[in-house]
């Protein structure tokens, strides 16, 4: 009798913080050591380099549906709240915001978002109203930050059917929000994002530091769908002397992150200014394309005429492509060659590049039955 055989979960994880979940005999775009196909998940070794698409998702058109707490009678005095049934975009922002900023306190029923601009606690106090129906108050308290504070358990338990967190270690961004319209995705990241920054030195980059591991997974993957390449790095506060996850998007994708949400602090808005006002001539020579070595690439190059009236095609500008070092060919490499009048590039390399697939190493492979 023939024994079915079980197939194991495995979890992918490359060297920036991606994470790829498949089944063991399923396939995934990836590379070996040689040119990237699709290749069984369970041949993968930690070192392969594992294809990563950014963008190219299939954003829902409709608002996305909220879950709804179960009905029970007020207790005395116990706020009435009105639950929208829909997300909406000040709803996504208000929940970015509480990702950001927030926590809840169960010992009075109060949910905190803190923020040192007026008008932002403003905007998160009338977004208490206009999507719930509580009235909240702004709080200025010495040596503390102000804050927004409302109060309502039907709220908490809301927040907590949601699965917001409650601390900032606990914190993850609901599965509605993740199914939500690109719309509501970006209001959201303006929220979030009342706890980024950005850096003008080096490449430059946006980011955003979170204690959750899991929030900043889940906004990894938000970022990628939105076309945008993002990498993970862990980074430690001395004053704490604790280690947190950072995400960051460099150069001109974080200059894109800031098109796209924002920051609505008047002193980050300045700093991104800055930022989006640099230029960027070329492409990462980090960000490399394996299974294709420099000499298959540079043989693509057709060979100009010689003599008085020949015409070259710029083949000697690659030259460094021939050198036995190099272990990979950058993206780079591949669409500078691209523009060359005569070259045509192998159908998948043109693929890669057209669907804005990026390659990482793996550093991790979990394993579990299903």
């Amino acid at each position: 009798m023939a024994v079915e055989r079980i197939a194991r979960r495995l979890v992918l994880t490359t060297r920036g913080g991606h994470k790829r979940e498949t089944n063991d005999d399923e396939t995934v775009f990836a590379s070996l050591g040689d040119q990237p196909g699709e290749v069984v998940a369970s041949s993968l070794r930690v070192g392969d380099f594992l294809g990563i698409r950014y963008g190219g998702y299939s954003w829902p058109t409709q608002p996305a549906s909220l879950p709804e707490l179960p009905y029970r009678k007020r207790y005395g005095s116990e706020k009435a709240v009105v639950f929208p049934a829909v997300m909406t975009a000040e709803l996504a922002f208000l929940l970015g915001a509480y990702a950001s900023e927030g926590h809840t306190t169960r010992a009075n029923w109060s949910v905190i978002i803190t923020n040192s601009v007026l008008h932002i606690l403003q905007r998160v106090q009338a977004a208490w109203s206009s999507c719930f129906g509580l009235t909240a108050r702004i709080t200025h308290q010495v040596d503390r930050c102000p804050g927004v504070v409302v109060s309502s358990k039907r709220l908490v338990e809301f927040l907590e059917l949601l699965g917001c967190g409650s601390r900032a270690s606990d914190k993850a961004i609901p599965e509605v929000v993740m199914a939500s319209t690109r719309e509501h995705v970006l209001a959201f990241l303006q929220g979030l994002a009342l706890d980024g920054y950005t850096a003008n030195t080096g490449a430059g980059k946006w980011a955003i530091c979170l204690e959750s591991r899991r929030a900043i997974d889940s906004l990894q993957e938000l970022l990628t769908r939105l076309g945008i390449v993002n990498a993970q790095i862990d980074k430690l506060n001395r004053q704490f002397d604790k280690t947190y996850p950072e995400l960051y998007a460099a150069g001109p994708w974080g200059q894109e992150v800031c098109r796209l949400v924002p920051f609505l602090e008047p002193d980050k808005a300045a700093r991104a200014s800055e930022f989006l006002e640099r230029v960027y001539t070329g492409v990462s020579a980090a960000d490399v394309i394996p299974g294709l070595s420099g000499r298959e690439l540079y043989n693509l190059i057709p060979r100009g005429r010689s003599g008085r009236n020949g015409r070259g095609t710029g083949r000697q500008q690659f030259a460094y492509l021939m050198d036995a070092r190099t272990r990979h060919v950058s993206r780079a490499s591949a669409l500078r060659l691209r523009g060359i009048d005569g070259v045509e590039l192998p159908s998948w390399l043109e693929s890669v590049l057209d669907e804005s697939v990026h390659f990482a190493p793996l550093i991790s492979i979990q394993t579990g039955d299903v």
